[in-house]
């Protein structure tokens, strides 16, 4: 049976202390790596894991295709020292470690190259690790007939209600852009570097973003200091539907436990 079902990930940024981590990673040397004190990264494991179990319990026997839309690692950049491990090599094996439970259900597996200096053009690594095949920067591919197109970056906005404007402009600048040079027009469109998940459809056409498993880095508190990060998991399922139609949308989307507040 061909599969009907898309479960859609991104901007996982292992590797990073503030990001996706499994516990007692393994690195190239042997050492293991724990949470520790580490809440955030035992809070988005936790909710990884309880994604993987909705995103399951929805999907039952029914084959799914995993698309991992880029950024699944943190890299060494910027001379920062918000990393677990210097070697990028051990942030893809952390990569494949999360995305192993998603993978093993697969039929097919879809690996997007993401930012560079977060992915140091490793991704061909992860897709081979992941049993993938390759990567690449543009996914174009049917799903019940549905032509859906697939990269990892797209323009971001400090603003929280621009989010909206933003995927309307991103899904209308895409179409223009196949309509004028004769390409097929897709109608489903995923897109993530963001971190900022959501999805936005004008009733013919859809793009979804997919949120980020990372916490605001130092430089994130820097360019975005009021972002709450909201890492989500989507699912776009065909099921009962007629060929060619857009289809449900379940955003798995989860919210962080509010900070501390100081009392004087």
């Amino acid at each position: 049976m061909k599969p009907q079902l898309l479960v859609v990930v991104s901007d996982l940024h292992c590797g990073s202390t503030v990001g996706l981590l499994a516990p007692d990673a393994e690195t190239h040397y042997g050492n293991t790596i724990g949470f520790g004190s580490n809440y955030h990264q035992e809070w988005l494991w936790d909710k990884w894991q309880e994604g993987m179990r909705r995103v399951f319990a929805l999907a039952g026997d029914d084959p799914s295709v995993l698309l991992c839309n880029g950024d699944a690692t943190e890299g060494i950049h910027h001379r920062s020292p918000e990393v677990v491990a210097t070697l990028i090599e051990d942030h893809c094996r952390m990569a494949a470690a999360a995305l192993k439970g998603y993978a093993e259900r697969a039929s097919k597996i879809l690996i997007t190259r993401g930012t560079e200096c977060h992915t140091h053009n490793v991704e061909d690594y992860l897709a081979n690790l992941l049993g993938a095949g390759e990567a690449r920067d543009h996914w174009l591919f049917t799903i019940n007939g549905t032509l859906c197109n697939a990269t990892h970056h797209m323009p971001a906005t400090s603003r929280a209600y621009l989010e909206a404007s933003a995927m309307s402009i991103n899904l209308g600048n895409a179409r223009l852009n196949c309509i004028r040079s004769g390409h097929p027009v897709p109608s489903v469109y995923l897109r993530a570097h963001r971190h900022c998940g959501g999805w936005y459809t004008d009733g013919a056409g859809m793009l979804a973003v997919t949120g980020g498993w990372q916490f605001l880095t130092r430089h994130g508190k820097k360019v975005v200091p009021d972002a709450i990060p909201r890492p989500s998991v989507i699912v776009l399922d065909w099921r009962g539907l007629e060929e060619g139609t857009l289809p449900y949308v379940h955003n798995f989307t989860f919210n962080p436990p509010p900070p501390v507040v100081t009392h004087l």
